[in-house]
């Protein structure tokens, strides 16, 4: 699904723009995989099937010049946003890095997620969660705020903007959690914008259940990494 001219209603190259998301599923079983079908999305994506990797590697082997726009998303995310892509370019006049959620204000103590570690008045951002056949709308704060966190279930990165300032996601984070919030918080050091924008989509998980021994290990490495440099906003 490759495009290469824009059109008057465009505000992108399709060719430039990538959508990655690994995968334990083959790709057009997931729920991203039909969103993006529904969407009629025209550019380019990466599904890494079967993957057993941690995040950060795999998201690394696509930040690269290639692309202009690489939007990191899991793969139980449906993208209920049609031209979704535009959104993002919108959102590029304000960010360097879009997300759909977050926060500031940050607080180091566990348990280290997002919506606990921010001050709840810096909230933002509009997730849904499935239930049933329907959804529920979570809506944290007002979207379009700067933020230092973003949640990783959707990361529009501008990869030459990360390529300059020398960032990359932290691969001593070796599983699927924490990899998000220690992107944002390099990010952030690093002088880079990060903030939300009106991306609707649905999320088909709950959710954390409960701290698996993976989860224990990436949030004591990034507690760690908090208390050598303590970010304020």
């Amino acid at each position: 699904m490759i495009g290469s001219k824009l059109t008057a209603d465009s505000l992108y190259d399709p060719s430039k723009v990538l959508v990655v998301s690994p995968t334990t599923k083959k790709y057009k079983d997931t729920l991203l995989y039909q969103s993006l079908v529904d969407q009629s999305y025209d550019g380019n994506f990466a599904f890494i099937e079967d993957n057993k990797r941690g995040l950060c590697q795999v998201y690394n082997e696509y930040i690269t010049d290639e692309h202009d726009c690489v939007i990191f998303v899991h793969d139980d995310i449906y993208i209920d946003s049609c031209k979704f892509v535009n959104k993002v370019y919108k959102g590029f006049e304000k960010f360097d890095i879009c997300g759909l959620a977050g926060g500031s204000g940050l607080k180091v103590e566990k348990p280290l997620l997002w919506h606990l570690m921010s001050n709840r008045e810096t909230h933002s951002g509009v997730v849904s969660h499935k239930i049933k056949d329907s959804y529920m709308p979570t809506k944290f704060g007002e979207i379009g705020k700067k933020v230092v966190l973003l949640d990783g279930l959707f990361l529009a990165v501008q990869p030459r903007k990360l390529i300059d300032k020398k960032i990359k996601f932290d691969e001593n984070i070796k599983g699927f959690h924490h990899y998000d919030l220690k992107f944002s918080i390099d990010c952030f050091q690093a002088g880079l914008i990060l903030g939300t924008i009106p991306v609707h989509a649905i999320h088909a998980s709950p959710g954390l259940q409960s701290f698996s021994k993976e989860y224990l290990e990436s949030e004591e490495y990034f507690y760690k990494e908090l208390k050598k440099l303590y970010v304020q906003k």
